[in-house]
């Protein structure tokens, strides 16, 4: 299968700085910490290229398995990873391929899908979500990190679309993912039969443009 990240993927955290500040990051990170992550919590990652969201899990002790189906994406995690002061005891599995390959139903704590969902169009991502779900134990965990819907008036409404379209549209031209409306995550999981636990927003130019949320698999 083809890298459709072999062109983006050599600079992507830095396109990444540019068009959203820390925001981006912030929101990767905002749900990994003590509270949610115990030592030897299972972790599973989806999607999770070059992966310093993946390096805060296990540096909280988890036992981290990362899927990425894109070499290059890979290849940046295995040596944003080597040069980390504490490799050798990083407990990271990291598994070049398919996520819908990926078995294990019920092994994992936390589930983690970060600016993952969003390439697909909306039959796909439900495809993925409800593998995701299924992998997750009873009473586990999903963090998902995105776009937020658009909030406010008919102006910040309208800047929040257009600056969606822009990353959607630049992406479909570089890696061909799929351009739709912004999901509506909390939705979705709430549909799914999901309990929001949490919900975090997060702002570049002084408008909030994504989110990152807490569920709980019931």
């Amino acid at each position: 299968m083809p890298d459709k990240y072999k062109l983006i993927g050599r600079s992507y955290d830095f396109l990444s700085k540019i068009y959203s500040g820390d925001a981006i990051l912030s929101c990767k990170l905002s749900m990994l910490n003590e509270n949610t992550i115990k030592k030897g919590s299972k972790v599973l990652f989806a999607g999770a290229g070059q992966g310093r969201d993946v390096l805060r899990a296990a540096e909280l002790g988890a036992e981290v398995t990362m899927v990425d189906i894109s070499p290059t994406m890979m290849n940046k995690f295995n040596h944003l990873r080597s040069k980390h002061p504490q490799n050798e005891n990083l407990n990271i599995h990291p598994i070049l391929g398919d996520i819908l390959k990926q078995e294990g139903f019920g092994e994992f704590d936390i589930v983690v899908s970060n600016f993952f969902l969003n390439v697909f169009d909306e039959e796909k991502m439900n495809t993925l979500l409800t593998h995701l779900l299924k992998l997750c134990r009873k009473n586990g965990q999903i963090i998902i990190g995105d776009f937020c819907p658009p909030q406010g008036g008919v102006i910040k409404k309208t800047a929040q679309q257009i600056y969606w379209y822009s990353a959607a549209t630049a992406f479909f031209a570089v890696a061909g993912n799929a351009i739709h409306t912004i999901y509506d995550y909390r939705k979705i999981l709430d549909d799914k039969g999901l309990r929001i636990k949490d919900e975090q927003f997060f702002s570049f130019l002084g408008q909030k443009f994504y989110h990152s949320i807490l569920a709980e698999k019931q």
